[in-house]
């Protein structure tokens, strides 16, 4: 009777199942398996250390690329034109072996700036498909435009520098023309033992490039190398020097602060806004001169050619 007193009850359910309460009867494979989140009523078991150790860890590496699509676009772009393009010198020199040079000089003209334009587009065509930034564990891995400025150039250069050569992770602001259209512009640079200075790139402070935060690339390198990011300020420089590739000036000339900064913002707040005024006075005189020709159509009508006189 004693075996009988240990079974478990039988309990009838909602359904008129059979259910048997009380402790699971042993037998094969009846290991439970541990919680691992609270249920109501119970606390969650600890997820033992062997399921703990076989789950992956993330990668510590980033990766800044431009997309597909971004290359994608700029190639159907560059095709699109290029017909184009190409179509230009042919209507120039046939027109000019007929002895037509009533119009060339302005066909000359719209062939160069067209020909900017496509430098452009495959500037930024190159620079979708070969500029990237991996930041490992242990080095960090470059493959940038070569030449200074806001518009990548057509060189490249990659570099593979290990964080502990790495001296200094350097950012300077350069402001470029003045009241009427300033441009400011945030540059970062990698200082290293061997290599010297390595140019990140340059973003624009106004319309940041999602693909390459230079800012905070240069974050996360000085970050990994143990060290601070060194703010040179802001400078004053020229274009001409920029895309020409000249030497800038020496560290700390010609420095600006932040009022000098804030005053060249309001005095190109001041002429936009009075371009804006000129356009609106523009727009509503061409308005009147409209509603006045509708008023009064004769005014604006030129003179009838007077028949010739009989002899």
């Amino acid at each position: 009777m004693a075996e009988l007193s240990s079974t478990p009850p039988l309990v009838e359910g909602h359904s008129g199942d059979v259910i048997r309460s009380g402790p699971p009867l042993p037998g094969p494979n009846m290991t439970p398996l541990p919680l691992t989140a609270a249920q109501p009523g119970s606390a969650a078991a600890p997820v033992p250390a062997s399921i703990t150790a076989s789950t992956p860890k993330g990668d510590d590496r980033s990766v800044y690329s431009s997309g597909r699509g971004r290359a994608t676009i700029f190639s159907f772009v560059f095709l699109l034109l290029l017909p184009f393009f190409v179509s230009l010198p042919v209507m120039i020199s046939m027109r000019i072996a007929s002895g037509h040079y009533d119009s060339t000089p302005g066909l000359a003209m719209l062939a160069l700036g067209f020909a900017a334009i496509m430098l452009l587009v495959l500037a930024e065509l190159l620079f979708s498909i070969r500029a990237r930034i991996a930041l490992g564990e242990t080095a960090v891995k470059l493959t940038l435009p070569s030449g200074r400025g806001l518009v990548p150039m057509l060189r490249y250069h990659s570099h593979e520098i290990p964080y502990s050569e790495i001296v200094a992770v350097e950012t300077r602001r350069e402001i470029y023309g003045g009241a009427l259209a300033p441009v400011m512009l945030r540059g970062a640079r990698i200082v290293t033992k061997k290599d010297g200075n390595v140019q990140l790139g340059y973003l624009n402070e106004a319309n940041v490039d999602p693909a390459f935060p230079y800012a905070e690339i240069a974050s996360k390198i000085a970050k990994r190398a143990g060290i601070e990011v060194n703010d040179r300020g802001a400078v004053h420089r020229k274009v001409t020097n920029k895309f020409m590739g000249l030497q800038g000036l020496v560290d700390g000339a010609n420095g600006i602060d932040e009022a000098t900064i804030a005053d060249l913002n309001r005095r190109h707040a001041h002429v936009v806004y009075a371009l804006i005024a000129c356009l609106v006075l523009l727009v509503g005189a061409g308005i009147v001169a409209d509603l006045l020709a509708d008023q009064d159509p004769v005014a604006y009508q030129s003179a009838p050619a007077s028949s010739p006189k009989k002899k």
